[in-house]
């Protein structure tokens, strides 16, 4: 009989429990609907207190509405501490993920940031901040050199990418790290397109016309050095009329590229473009230029 009692009577009491908490949940909902948010954060840190006390298990949810109203308090270490234990307890919301991983970005911790926005992609594909979500996932990828990550998003941003600098130079490293040509050269000519004084377009156009002219006189001055006819030479008259003017080329953008930005390696560059056409003095200038904005 006095089982039965104790049964009965705690029955009675997470009877009692239940409803105080639901109308705990409900007046923390009324005032944070009204905009009163130091209200619903005391009900509903109350009922967690409480449910805490009771050695129960807080519904997760409770959490996030807690980190919420505490957010719009400006409680940023409140709110970010509610909302993990929110996520730990399999709450899920985008607004959730978003904000943490804002909170993260500002802290610094990729990592914690990535989780996040890996979250937001895969829950909600379809969420209504998906395409600041992917862009922000796919910098955070290259920021960490997840190279095989980058390349599998860049599809679901490649329309946005299309007119945006920024993440245009991404893909071009993205694909030089992949040692993908193709791309690369797509990915510069588009950069060139958007901006003719584009420092990475003209890098890769003046490298690619450097590589090309230099690669034909070592082949053909090779030939000539091993095998010196008339047979030879003759070819090596008619090779260096493709020779030069790539030289020419790749000297002209490297000097506007010095212009824009005097850096070692593109004086490094036309003094060796300079050597290879005999011009002595032009060659010496550019090396000395090299060693002047050399910094190791």
């Amino acid at each position: 009989m006095r089982i039965n009692q104790i049964v009965s009577a705690l029955v009675a009491l997470l009877i009692v429990h239940s409803c105080t908490t639901t109308k705990l949940v409900e007046e923390g909902q009324m005032a944070y609907q009204q905009g009163n948010y130091e209200t619903a954060l005391d009900k509903w840190e109350q009922i967690i207190s409480e449910t805490e006390k009771q050695a129960r298990l807080v519904d997760s949810s409770l959490y996030y509405k807690a980190g919420m109203a505490a957010l719009k308090l400006d409680k940023k270490d409140k709110a970010q501490q509610y909302f993990v234990w929110a996520d730990d307890g399999g709450f899920s919301s985008p607004d959730m993920y978003l904000t943490l991983s804002g909170m993260y970005k500002s802290v610094d911790n990729l990592s914690l940031e990535i989780e996040m926005l890996e979250n937001y992609h895969r829950e909600y594909p379809e969420g209504e901040k998906i395409d600041s979500i992917n862009v922000r996932l796919f910098e955070t990828y290259m920021e960490s050199e997840q190279w095989s990550k980058a390349k599998n998003l860049w599809p679901e941003i490649e329309n946005q990418a299309d007119s945006d600098v920024a993440l245009l130079t991404d893909y071009f490293v993205l694909n030089s790290k992949l040692d993908n040509e193709e791309a690369r050269s797509k990915t510069a000519q588009r950069l060139l397109e958007l901006d003719e004084n584009n420092i990475t377009g003209l890098e890769w156009k003046a490298k690619k016309f450097f590589r090309k002219a230099d690669d034909l006189y070592v082949k053909e001055m090779k030939a000539y050095d091993e095998n010196r006819t008339r047979k030879q030479y003759r070819k090596l008259l008619k090779a260096w009329d493709k020779i030069w003017p790539d030289f020419r080329k790749s000297r002209d953008i490297f000097e506007k590229l010095y212009e824009l930005e005097p850096k070692a390696e593109y004086a490094k560059y036309l003094g060796h473009i300079y050597t290879r056409m005999d011009k002595e003095q032009k060659a010496e200038y550019w090396n000395k230029k090299a060693e002047e904005n050399y910094k190791p």
